[in-house]
């Protein structure tokens, strides 16, 4: 692989390797031949779900029913590689198995369990994850607005979310709101064909065009008790999701980035000006040099990373570190990659312009670029700065 140029990624287990390996193989066949014309028309790709849903069953089986998984490496490969060809999807991925299937793992009663996961293993159901709103997005620990109230018929939810993945194609989300007397954190599982339940897709999006994200409006939803998610009362118990998708998320902006790279450097080799390949210029080569170091330096970051969390439990701000940092370089290695192709670099044929569009969102979502800066500041420091 022309971006591992030390070679890290051989430091991974051989298992771990064939898997990845049989995982671009299914993305090659089913997702990088339909994705631009998706992403354009701002359309989910449909024909990739039974695939997709085919290799977690045979590729992960039970083990991708356990929340935190025991193998994280191979949920990281997974979305490296979602986030190289297509981030639209390694959202897609995400919010189904790392939220909605990761939640009711951790949170849900038997029953529960037995109800939605073995049908969402194979994607044959499908999960979204609704926590922000229009209102409260980096301040949700404190500022959730979503309210679900004790009635003797069960729990009466009112209130709005946003962003929500793939809630528009869903058959279960699993949505957070606040009882405002004891001020506990609650979950629930809300099937979108119940009354009051209201979901309208967001469009015009500059960013993951392909992903499915949602405006949902709760109207008096009233569930039964069997609904809500027993295990959980408190916004510090999904901080483990959170922390685990931080990680993801560092994992799919290095996944970007060796794609912004592999397009840039392919380019400059058939791009002739002045009678010589642009790849020739030194200029460009100044570029390319600067994107593969940011490229290395997260490979570097990531695996070492992984190599940790083999024995250790990974702290809240250790995952803040890996997202600020992959992000950032990330979002420098599109931006370097889109210049080397001039204004060739905004047409979606050369495989750039998606990926600088939707490091975008990377950018933003899991933790801004400041919270998580704070968040690891409060760890260095031992003083807080949040208000």
């Amino acid at each position: 692989m022309s971006t591992d140029f030390y070679g890290i990624f051989s430091r991974l287990p051989q298992e771990d390797l064939l898997f990845w390996e049989r995982f671009q193989k299914l993305l090659a066949e089913h997702l990088s031949p339909i994705i631009d014309n998706h992403w354009n028309r701002g359309t989910f790709p449909h024909s990739f779900i039974k695939p997709l849903g085919h290799f977690v069953q045979e590729e992960l089986g039970a083990e991708a029913l356990v929340f935190p998984p025991k193998n994280p490496l191979k949920w990281r490969l997974m979305k490296l590689e979602l986030g190289r060809v297509d981030p639209s999807m390694a959202s897609f991925f995400a919010v189904h198995m790392g939220l909605t299937m990761g939640s009711i793992s951790l949170f849900g009663s038997p029953e529960q369990k037995a109800l939605w996961l073995p049908s969402m293993l194979g994607f044959e159901k499908i999960g979204s994850w609704a926590l922000t709103e229009p209102f409260s997005g980096s301040d949700v620990a404190s500022g959730l607005q979503t309210e679900a109230i004790q009635t003797d018929d069960g729990w009466l939810i009112n209130g709005h979310k946003k962003w929500a993945g793939n809630a528009s194609m869903a058959d279960v989300i699993v949505v957070w709101a606040k009882e405002p007397k004891s001020k506990r954190m609650l979950g629930f599982l809300i099937e979108p064909n119940m009354n009051g339940v209201d979901i309208e897709k967001i469009n015009d999006k500059i960013a993951k065009r392909a992903m499915e994200n949602v405006n949902i409006s709760l109207n008096n939803v009233l569930v039964k008790e069997d609904h809500r998610l027993p295990n959980v009362n408190h916004f510090r118990d999904i901080n483990v999701q959170l922390k685990a998708g931080r990680i993801a998320v560092a994992w799919e902006a290095l996944g970007i980035a060796m794609g912004a790279y592999e397009a840039a450097l392919a380019y400059t080799k058939s791009r002739h000006q002045f009678g010589r390949p642009i790849a020739s210029f030194q200029l460009i080569q100044d570029k390319l040099v600067t994107m593969l170091e940011e490229v290395t330096c997260m490979q570097a970051l990531l695996v070492g990373l992984a190599e940790t969390e083999r024995t250790v439990d990974l702290s809240s701000a250790q995952a803040s570190l890996a997202k600020r940092a992959c992000a950032r370089r990330s979002r420098k290695v599109c931006q370097l990659a889109r210049e080397v192709l001039g204004g060739n670099g905004i047409l979606l044929e050369h495989g750039i312009a998606r990926l600088f569009a939707d490091i975008e969102a990377v950018y933003s979502y899991e933790g801004t670029d400041e919270i998580n800066t704070l968040i690891v500041g409060r760890a260095i420091t031992g003083s807080s700065s949040f208000l």
